[in-house]
């Protein structure tokens, strides 16, 4: 671990003025370099029993905050921390989970920066959300057998690849993880391949489908009065878009425009730091922007509409007729697709789907999912589906049938994390840095 701290450490060298001088990457650094707030100091010292739950950012914290509730209903006794690596994340973590949880920044992974929240936190458990591999971290809290568990497990074929070829350092790091609850089974596999056939690993499904429940109908008419929709209008919501997914959309709604005067798009761009720019991009197209921040709403046939917020795309999922999922047409490897099922609302998007892959294959089987490769194919899938409502009305029922077989995650990962911490409670020698066994299936 020595050589891998002195590398860490030479790479904040080199990064510490981006760090302290990017606006971006500034948020939080002081408590990743182990700077406690006094806030966080008095309340961790009333805790008896404490949880820490880790997820990196926005898509991170959607996913494990159902678990989070579901094991803070059950177990009010344990304290429980979120951490996060970006303020996007943090400011969705603060909102949500504020009122049960203390939301801090996870460390730089050096050992004064981990060991300053290891010895103030003093947790029972640590649970790392999707593809987090720090091997510090991992080395601190099972030098203190502090079991760490990796909930909603998922590595990336290309990631995989990675790990693989350093398995000489990574499989021991994963070897330390008390147990793995993966996505699927390619995802455990892929566990396997880095470290080894002995994994404690469990295969549980995606947690972010157990938290897809549909928002309560008076929620959805309060959103299309606020945004003063009637009922004859075809509504796009184009979601978590990154650069030239935005572009490819507005030419989409020209080309509707032909023919649905009464189309209307929402655009939700993935990271707030390119509204303005997204902004000034509806209005160069033509249209006329429309902003979330500024409280306004349609009023004419060349209005956009801008949800420059965190968190609140999921309820407006369930005013469109069609969705487009960003990060699929552009090498991103794809965002939620899942969530417009929830609301029985088809889903068109690009083909890079990496990050998603299991999701998309499962809604290709069911035969809901549209995969375009450019964006006149995407024109296209969107104008025939609102041509059709028995089309599209179909793609979205085979969805939302999906979408409820596949949810029960939450339930399966509960039980692994309630495994692991009643066997640390009645572990007779604790601080031996053992590993333990906890279920494989």
């Amino acid at each position: 671990m020595l050589i891998y701290y002195c590398l860490v450490f030479m790479l904040l060298g080199l990064t510490g003025p981006v760090l302290l001088l990017a606006g971006k990457r500034r948020a939080g650094i002081w408590q990743k370099l182990g700077f406690i707030p006094e806030s966080v100091k008095r309340r961790s010292g009333k805790a008896k029993r404490t949880v820490w739950f880790h997820s990196v950012s926005v898509g991170e914290f959607n996913a494990v905050w159902p678990l989070i509730q579901s094991f803070s209903n059950q177990h009010p006794d344990y304290s429980i921390i979120i951490s996060t690596a970006t303020q996007t994340g943090q400011n969705l973590a603060k909102a949500k989970a504020g009122d049960k949880a203390t939301v801090i920044y996870f460390p730089l992974d050096l050992p004064w920066s981990i060991n300053q929240w290891l010895n103030e936190l003093k947790p029972n458990l640590v649970a790392i959300v999707e593809t987090e591999i720090w091997p510090g971290f991992t080395f601190e809290c099972f030098r203190r057998s502090i079991p760490v568990v990796v909930v909603n497990g998922r590595i990336s074929p290309r990631s995989a690849a990675g790990y693989h070829r350093w398995r000489a350092f990574f499989g021991p790091v994963v070897r330390q993880f008390r147990a793995i609850v993966a996505q699927s089974e390619a995802d455990a596999d892929r566990y396997r391949l880095i470290a080894g056939e002995q994994l404690p690993l469990t295969v549980s499904g995606n947690l972010k489908l157990d938290g897809l429940a549909p928002a309560a109908p008076e929620v959805t008419a309060s959103l299309r009065e606020a945004l003063k929709l009637n009922s004859e209008q075809q509504v796009l919501i184009a979601g978590s878009t990154h650069e030239g997914e935005e572009q490819a959309m507005l030419q989409v709604l020209s080309m509707l425009k032909q023919e649905h005067r009464n189309a209307r798009l929402i655009l939700a761009p993935r990271h707030p730091e390119r509204w303005n720019h997204v902004a000034s991009l509806i209005e160069s197209s033509g249209f006329r922007v429309r902003r979330y921040s500024r409280k306004e709403s349609f009023e004419a046939d060349d209005d956009v509409y801008l949800l420059d917020t965190i968190g609140q795309l999921f309820n407006y999922y369930s005013l469109a007729s069609v969705a487009f999922v960003g990060g699929t047409l552009v090498p991103v490897g794809g965002h939620n697709i899942v969530e417009p099922y929830a609301y029985a609302v088809p889903v068109v998007c690009g083909a890079n789907l990496d990050k998603t892959r299991d999701s998309a294959n499962g809604l290709k089987g069911a035969g809901a999912l549209t995969v375009v490769n450019n964006a006149s194919e995407l024109a296209a899938s969107i104008l025939a589906l609102l041509q059709s409502d028995s089309l599209r009305r179909r793609h979205g029922e085979a969805g939302r049938t999906w979408l409820q077989v596949s949810q029960g995650a939450v339930a399966k990962t509960l039980s692994v994390v309630e495994a692991v911490l009643q066997e640390t409670y009645n572990d007779p020698h604790p601080g031996s840095g053992q590993q333990q066994g906890v279920l494989s299936k």
